[in-house]
């Protein structure tokens, strides 16, 4: 895993290489830079570090030389490697398989969540199909022609044939309401049901 970043303390850094001269702080800078990108220990190969660091090999072998006496490499089945490098390295990968697996819990989470909406839709959609059927039904009853003759009733003075009306459509009308415009053919139908029923409606 080739770290993109890494996690670096100025102040460590400056206190940790007091007494390098310039160009140790560059090689020893660069060298750990070297450990970040390959995530662990960097080739003992004076030739490859040396064009690393644009300098001879002659001088990268003294600048080697110099951070191996103080400690801040050493050498380890041939390859250098710095302890505090190391721990960084293994912090990184931790927070790496962290955020691959909370975003893989994340994507889970979200799926169920979509799961749950999709099943409470599908609840919720007879209810609203009821309902819809139920508005369709009580619109094909009310539903008139709109260029049809309609004949106003006063509820007072044509009670029976009022009364004959809410019968034939269905519609009861609200007490406080005293007339009610009906479609010409809803009259003429209570009128026939009036007719032929007689007493009963009164």
């Amino acid at each position: 895993m080739t770290l993109p970043w890494y996690r670096r303390f100025p102040d460590n850094f400056i206190a940790g290489t007091v007494g390098l001269s310039l160009e140790e702080k560059g090689a020893y800078s660069l060298l750990l830079d070297l450990m970040y990108v390959r995530s662990g220990p960097v080739p003992d190969e004076p030739r490859y570090i040396a064009g690393v660091c644009n300098c001879s090999v002659r001088k990268w072998n003294a600048i080697r030389q110099r951070l191996l006496d103080l400690g801040k490499v050493t050498v380890v089945d041939g390859c250098l490697t710095n302890r505090r490098a190391e721990q960084e390295i293994e912090i990184a990968r931790r927070i790496s398989r962290e955020a691959a697996e909370n975003g893989a819990k994340g994507g889970n989470k979200s799926a169920q969540i979509r799961a749950r909406v999709r099943k409470n839709n599908a609840l919720a959609e007879p209810s609203v199909k009821l309902a819809t059927s139920t508005a369709n039904k009580k619109q094909s009853a009310d539903a008139t022609d709109p260029t049809e003759e309609t004949v106003r009733l006063d509820r007072n003075a044509n009670a029976d044939l009022f009364r004959a009306c809410e019968e034939v459509s269905g519609e009861t009308i609200p007490k406080f309401m005293t007339g009610k415009s009906w479609p010409a053919s809803i009259v003429a139908r209570a009128r026939d049901h009036l007719s032929r029923a007689g007493p009963s409606l009164h």
